[in-house]
């Protein structure tokens, strides 16, 4: 019975299947949006260079040729662009197989299979109870081993199958995240696309260590021969273990989600840095100023109007002090 492993191997084909073919139709229509975009930075970078509105380093320089490089590379073929993308995505779920096999003893190597074994053992056991039990309560203890049995299969179809229909979903957005990312106003798109590819990716790994660690416990939990079981009373342990390993797929997207966004975190940090940054600025001004008209009153006050020249140009001074003052802080946020 291969019921899990043929519903997601369904879902596998479908998305290897459309997934390329909808990217390169996507990217056609976006590759001379990239191609414009490109001559439009690049001519805004050679003004730049002319008039020196920006000072613009050679690090710099290099970056954005490099950035354009990139984008181009990879919107125009699905081939470029899998290249790095299969290996976010596979990679996890290689890595799921090795724990799942480490775990299992190799016993499962197939995080379909091994979702199937244990979906299948399940059913066994509510035969068995139903089979040696009375007729109504082995009926009762039999409806409800299926009843916990279809509630595993069902998250773990949801959990998985939903990841990977979203990592299709990603790959037709593919063409358009990696166009944003040639401007640095749409750069955060593409960064919250690397994120969002990053956790669904993630759902197979963390699915196949808690899928093992489930059958392993679902395999020294049941009895080596079903014949002796004839209560629902006698896999107690069995169904506890089963609906333990139910609450673990169903915490798979939020774990997922945890460990996408650790970058996250970091950028909360920088920008609380800089908030604190601008608050101790924009103190530091206001208490410039307020000083400033102190003396500048107390001064006019001791020597009249004599002087109201000097006071003009230290007034000068403390602006144009203020402004450079700005002018750095602007040029650190960036």
């Amino acid at each position: 019975m291969a019921v899990i492993e043929d519903l997601l191997g369904q879902i596998d084909a479908t998305v290897a299947t459309i997934g390329g073919t909808i990217f390169n139709s996507v990217a056609a229509e976006v590759l001379p949006i990239v191609q414009t975009g490109s001559i439009l930075v690049l001519a805004l970078t050679g003004a730049n260079l002319a008039i020196q509105a920006i000072p613009m380093t050679l690090q710099n320089g290099v970056s954005l040729m490099l950035r354009i490089a990139l984008v181009y590379v990879f919107v125009r073929t699905f081939n470029n662009f899998d290249a790095v993308y299969g290996v976010l995505t596979d990679a996890p779920a290689e890595f799921g197989g090795i724990i799942l096999n480490e775990v299992t003893g190799g016993s499962v190597t197939n995080l379909y299979a091994g979702l199937d074994e244990l979906y299948g053992r399940a059913l066994d056991v509510g035969d068995a109870i139903s089979q040696n039990g009375s007729f109504i309560a082995g009926a009762i203890a039999g409806v409800v081993m299926f009843l916990v049995a279809a509630l595993m299969a069902v998250v773990s179809v949801i959990m998985i199958g939903g990841a990977k229909l979203m990592i299709g979903v990603l790959i037709i957005l593919g063409p358009v995240a990696v166009a944003t990312a040639l401007f640095k106003q749409t750069a955060p798109f593409f960064e919250a696309y690397v994120k969002l590819a990053l956790g669904f990716a993630l759902v197979p790994l963390l699915a196949a260590a808690m899928a093992g660690f489930t059958i392993m416990s679902a395999q020294a939990v049941t009895p080596s021969n079903l014949s002796t079981v004839d209560t629902i009373g006698d896999m107690v342990s069995f169904i506890v273990v089963m609906l333990l390993g139910t609450g673990l797929m169903a915490m798979i997207p939020s774990t997922s989600s945890s460990l996408a966004q650790t970058g996250i975190g970091l950028t909360a940090a920088a920008a609380a840095t800089y908030v604190q940054g601008r608050k101790g600025y924009d103190a530091g001004k206001a208490g410039a100023s307020a000083a400033g008209g102190a003396v500048g009153g107390a001064y006019r006050a001791a020597t009249g109007q004599a002087l109201d020249a000097g006071a003009s140009r230290a007034s000068k001074l403390g602006h144009a002090t203020v402004s450079k003052v700005q002018y750095l802080a602007n040029r650190l946020r960036k």
